[in-house]
């Protein structure tokens, strides 16, 4: 997901933290000699990587990906999924923050090509606590540029936190339901301990 929000706020490093754990993956695969595709949404589509070595290519190209966020975060994903050929492991990175309604088409999408898919949210901590010791603030959507000014009291934020469980545990419902495997990632998580203690339960790493 290069969408703007994986940016915001930039303190959370979420898109860092999903360049890791896609790094990661990727040398996996290659060591056991599957080819390895990866896609940045409307910024990046890279060809096929083969062994062990092309690690080091497939990192620079990380390195160097920039997220173009003036992109329409629907119309590329809708690219992205159309220039999949074949069936195969495919493995969404996102904070997965966006409208249900688009959540199911990407996967509904990927489920068309017959992917066996693997959901990684990645998630900041100001987005599970958000605006600590604010109590007024004027909020910024991150795709749309739409400004807000909220007050920040204690009902606000038990309102919020539970947006965000109604959120997160609809979209853990509807992984479920199709069979989609689903883990989270915090931001702030070291990548080893998120490999061994949270990626190892989907069945992804044998």
């Amino acid at each position: 997901d290069s969408s703007a929000s994986m940016l915001t706020p930039p303190a959370d490093r979420k898109w860092e933290k999903a360049c890791e754990i896609a790094m990661a993956l990727a040398y996996v695969a290659l060591m056991e000699q599957d080819s390895v595709s990866l896609i940045a949404p409307g910024t990046f589509h890279s060809p096929s990587y083969y062994g062990g070595r092309a690690i080091h290519q497939l990192g620079n190209s990380l390195l160097k990906l920039k997220p173009d966020i003036r992109k329409d975060p629907v119309r590329s994903m809708r690219a992205a999924i159309s220039q999949v050929r074949y069936p195969g492991v495919a493995i969404v990175v996102s904070d997965f923050l966006m409208p249900f309604a688009f959540i199911r088409e990407i996967f509904n999408g990927l489920r068309a090509k017959n992917m066996d898919i693997t959901a990684v949210q990645v998630l900041g901590p100001h987005e599970i606590e958000p605006l600590s010791g604010v109590e007024s603030a004027r909020i910024v959507d991150s795709e749309t540029g739409e400004e807000i000014e909220i007050t920040m009291d204690q009902d606000a934020r038990n309102h919020y936190g539970l947006l965000l469980v109604d959120h997160n545990q609809r979209l853990q419902d509807f992984l479920a339901e199709s069979r989609i495997a689903y883990c989270l990632a915090l931001s702030r998580q070291d990548l080893g301990e998120f490999i061994v203690e949270n990626l190892a339960r989907t069945g992804l790493l044998k």
